[in-house]
């Protein structure tokens, strides 16, 4: 009786106590998912000819949780390989405490939500104007200041010279009825959000 009730308090605390994010894997655990990808692939490949080419994931952006596919985690990060260094999206996942590649191109990182977008765009704004009076008399920098509003961040693209994300966004202003369609461009740095103005 007494070890039952101990289980149940426990186990109504634990219920109790909001769930941890996922962890995420870290920099050495997603070069090892790569290493173990290309010597998979070399040896589906199996030509007489092999040119050995060393792919490296050299920094790590950030990682979050796949919006495409559940249980899978997408990582940006930066590759060497041959001549050749990108940013690149790597789709993983957990297994048995092992992150492993997964074979799936086109993977998506989601941008900023539009609330941060919406914050950060605005911050922008206001340093630009502090900077540039003249900037204050540009409606559209009133605008961006106060009254525009971020009403959706669609989908974005890495780019793989930098690393930034270009995303196609709904904006909405007081002054048009009809929403704005543009493209915004963020950057993650240190796990937080960036604005990368044109």
């Amino acid at each position: 009786m007494r070890l039952t009730s101990l289980a149940l308090t426990a186990a109504a605390l634990f219920a109790a106590l909001p769930a941890q994010a996922a962890t995420m894997p870290t920099l050495e655990q997603i070069h090892a998912a790569v290493q173990v990808g290309v010597a998979k692939t070399r040896a589906k490949m199996q030509s007489t000819v092999t040119v050995p080419i060393a792919v490296k994931v050299t920094s790590l952006t950030g990682c979050q949780d796949s919006q495409e596919v559940p249980g899978e985690v997408v990582c940006l990060v930066a590759m060497s390989g041959g001549m050749r260094d990108a940013f690149m999206v790597l789709p993983l996942r957990n297994e048995n405490g092992t992150w492993v590649g997964v074979e799936r191109k086109d993977a998506k990182f989601a941008g900023p939500s539009p609330a941060e977008a919406q914050a950060m765009i605005r911050a922008w704004a206001k340093e630009e104007v502090a900077r540039n009076p003249e900037a204050a008399k540009d409606v559209q920098m009133q605008e961006a200041q106060s009254t525009m509003q971020v009403k959706a961040i669609n989908e974005c693209e890495v780019k793989r010279k930098t690393g930034y994300l270009v995303c196609d966004t709904e904006l909405s202003v007081p002054s048009r009825p009809e929403a704005i369609k543009t493209e915004l461009t963020f950057m993650l740095e240190n796990a937080n959000w960036r604005y990368v103005p044109r």
